[in-house]
């Protein structure tokens, strides 16, 4: 499949802005939490997208949201370039963490509801489906031209991160710290993959 460096382009900066725009979201709900303040190191993620505790809520649910679905789009263009044998795959892991970060936009942490709740199945399938997703590209990519470096660092954020996802239930790290060791390998590689895209188009462009 051919795909145009316009095609390329768009697919990066949805993988960066959707990255660097979530991290906005959550700093700047962050901020807005007084008496007490809110803290990475012991709060969720998700506590900074509860209505009736996180004066900026709205800000934090639109940034899940907006991630997951730049994320998934990302995958869609970019899916041309990322063709290995796994490439059904990564699309699939893409749509998984893109549905997650919609259903933990619309389903917030403490809601109401018996078992295993709706917040609950999407922070898995964003976290989950997020991770997987690195570990498929790198998988895909190790061997192509170019790409050696990148893949590796794509397969070694996508093992951190679900490493730090298993390790969230054994309590032994303050749980925003683990948390986000689990998420934010996925943001991190987000934003690199479209700079490094963005990057080598340029590149290749000249």
């Amino acid at each position: 499949m051919q795909m145009s460096q316009i095609q390329q382009r768009v697919g990066a900066l949805c993988f960066s802005l959707g990255g660097v725009q979530y991290l906005l979201a959550e700093w700047v709900s962050a901020a807005g939490w007084h008496s007490p303040a809110y803290s990475y190191s012991q709060n969720y993620i998700s506590d900074l997208g509860i209505p009736l505790r996180s004066p900026l809520h709205s800000i934090m649910n639109g940034g899940f949201a907006l991630e997951g679905g730049l994320f998934f789009i990302a995958c869609c263009l970019l899916l041309p370039l990322f063709n290995g044998s796994g490439r059904w795959l990564f699309l699939l892991c893409g749509l998984l963490h893109g549905a997650g970060g919609v259903m933990i936009a619309l389903f917030h942490s403490g809601s109401a509801g018996k078992g295993v709740t709706p917040h609950e199945i999407g922070a898995v399938l964003a976290i989950a489906g997020g991770n997987l997703c690195l570990i498929t590209v790198g998988w895909m990519m190790h061997a192509r031209p170019g790409f050696t470096a990148y893949a590796w660092l794509s397969l070694s954020l996508g093992c951190l991160g679900l490493a730090c996802m298993a390790a969230i239930t054994a309590a032994l790290f303050p749980i925003g710290i683990i948390e986000r060791a689990s998420v934010y390998p996925i943001t991190l590689w987000q934003i690199l993959t479209g700079v490094f895209l963005l990057t080598r188009s340029s590149a290749v462009k000249r």
